[in-house]
């Protein structure tokens, strides 16, 4: 199975409209990922915890992927983010994906039952479906959203070694764990991909071997992103920094507000899309956080229209 390319990929949020049954406002979502796909990205992740892949019912989710497939040109990747922890059923999802046209399969380490699972656990759950997978697997590491569960450095050597097991996301600030993998000859030996999943880490992660970043500024900001993976390349070290540090700033206002603030910030920039998310992600969001980021969103902004 052939690596992810490097770089910069963006986790699209999935657009509703504002009608009683919150349905899919597919107009928008190819509107922006127009806007994603023309900026230079090596691709985008759909169906992830950004897209609120819980939310949407399995028929959604891959007409979301059919939708923005038909619509950008075949060396774009497309992420396909897989939901639910029933091996069989994510092996279906996943051939179900291939035939839309998604290159890479996205699953997110399992954590219902935490209490009761150890690694040598998640490690054959991965395997299990990785023997079966007609797509390449990038393991998506969210303790956040899995019970605390985390892969530990063994168990990712371990799980490389499986052909069909070709990279991974940290969504994370696990910092030493992010130095680990991304130093380790043995994960590269394996043809494992290492990709950050804050763009918080982007730059330091770079430093310490990482090659790529999925994270969701870059649905407002996608060619700063990209920047700081050109600066860092050409070895413009001290412009990269400064770049990053900016982004962090920014970043911190999704930490707060999360997928809500993006599609706040979209609304913003692009003047497209509705605000909410569905149930239970239907709330107004806290304009006093935006409010307080603004300045350092804005001066992000005069950069993105520069590049």
């Amino acid at each position: 199975m052939t690596l992810p390319p490097t770089g910069v990929y963006t986790p699209l949020p999935t657009f509703f409209k504002a009608d009683d049954d919150y349905s899919l406002d597919i107009d928008t979502q190819l509107k922006h990922a127009d806007y994603i796909h023309q900026a230079g990205v090596s691709g985008v992740l759909i169906g992830g915890s950004n897209g609120e892949a819980v939310n949407l019912t399995k028929k959604e989710r891959h007409s979301i992927v059919k939708a923005v497939r038909e619509r950008v040109d075949d060396s774009f990747v497309i992420l396909a983010g897989t939901v639910g922890q029933s091996i069989s059923d994510v092996v279906t999802d996943i051939s179900e994906l291939k035939a839309l046209g998604a290159n890479y399969a996205v699953i997110l380490v399992p954590g219902y039952f935490a209490n009761l699972t150890n690694q040598q656990g998640l490690i054959d759950w991965f395997t299990a479906i990785a023997d079966k997978s007609l797509l390449p697997i990038i393991i998506y590491n969210y303790p956040g959203v899995q019970n605390g569960i985390d892969l530990t450095f063994d168990s990712y050597i371990t799980l490389s070694q499986h052909p069909n097991i070709v990279g991974c996301k940290l969504t994370h600030y696990n910092f030493p764990l992010y130095t680990l993998l991304g130093q380790s000859q043995q994960l590269k030996d394996n043809n494992f991909r290492v990709l950050a999943g804050v763009g918080q880490v982007f730059l330091p992660g770079l430093s310490v071997g990482v090659e790529g970043c999925i994270d969701g500024l870059s649905n407002v900001f996608p060619k700063c992103m990209v920047q700081i993976w050109n600066l860092y390349s050409q070895g413009k070290l001290e412009e990269a920094q400064k770049l990053q540090a900016l982004v962090t700033k920014v970043n911190e206002m999704t930490a707060v507000l999360n997928l809500l603030g993006l599609k706040y910030a979209i609304k913003h920039i692009l003047g497209v899309g509705e605000v909410h998310g569905r149930p239970p992600l239907n709330q107004p969001i806290d304009l006093k956080v935006w409010e307080k980021y603004l300045p350092d969103f804005n001066e992000l902004w005069a950069i993105e229209k520069s590049l």
